[in-house]
């Protein structure tokens, strides 16, 4: 088996599911959330090739949005929340303040001899530094600066073992660590900026190999059924036998 990020985080949320994606080998079929991520995706990405000019933007989501963005609608009131926040984010697009050097950039690496591959949104330079930015839907708020770490510093600390990750990529593809790590959270039009810190580095690379070995040494996946997730969220959910 070849990991990813998302195939290690993944066995957190729902081991049933993990179980139909990677060991049946289920198609997963993304619902609308999914979809409207991977449509500004796209849109980020024909821009940085040069397929889309920034002025054209705004005009290729609208007119695009009801035919790329699909799976099942949430309410009308979601779905319209999610259409204004593309417009916001593409009528107020500004371009990363890095030389580009890659995007959407694949990479295979090992760590500790175990098979990784990775897909990272955009790798770009600054006076010889390398930055790497993944866009994220997920609305993401600056870090507070209280000593007590808020609820929305324990989640970008989480998903920051995402960019870790791929800092092991970047470390086997170009010869040195990322100085910094970032979250471009085009949703609420928040970016995340935060320098590579090594502790953190290595404190991901024991969680990834130890979840790696949890799930080697598993005999049961249970399920971990949830309505909105199920229902809105996951891929398979046509093939559970845990959802309504």
């Amino acid at each position: 088996m070849r990991w990813s990020y998302s195939r290690v985080n993944s066995f957190k949320d729902c081991q049933y599911k993990w179980f139909l994606k990677y060991i049946k080998g289920i198609k997963e079929f993304p619902q609308f959330y999914a979809w409207y991520g991977k449509f500004i995706h796209k849109l980020i990405e024909e821009y940085y090739i040069g397929k889309i000019k920034k002025e054209s933007l705004t005009t290729a989501f609208l007119i695009n949005f009801s035919k790329d963005v699909k799976g099942l609608r949430p309410k009308s009131s979601i779905v319209k929340n999610y259409i204004e926040a593309g417009k916001t984010y593409f009528n107020n697009f500004k371009p990363f303040p890095y030389k580009t050097i890659a995007v959407e950039k694949e990479i295979e690496f090992d760590i500790n001899g175990v098979p990784f591959i990775c897909f990272i949104d955009y790798i770009g330079e600054d006076n010889g530094d390398i930055i790497i930015i993944d866009n994220k839907s997920r609305k993401l708020n600056q870090r507070s600066k209280g000593k007590k770490p808020t609820k929305n510093d324990k989640l970008i600390d989480d998903m920051m073992k995402q960019l870790y990750l791929y800092s092991a990529a970047i470390k086997k593809e170009y010869g040195v660590f990322p100085k910094y790590l970032c979250f471009n959270c085009f949703f609420n039009g928040e970016f995340i900026k935060e320098e590579f810190d090594i502790q953190k580095y290595n404190e991901t690379i024991d969680w990834v190999i130890n979840t790696i070995k949890s799930i080697e040494d598993t005999g049961e996946f249970p399920a971990n059924p949830e309505y909105f997730r199920c229902k809105y969220l996951c891929g398979v959910s046509d093939c559970c036998d845990f959802c309504e």
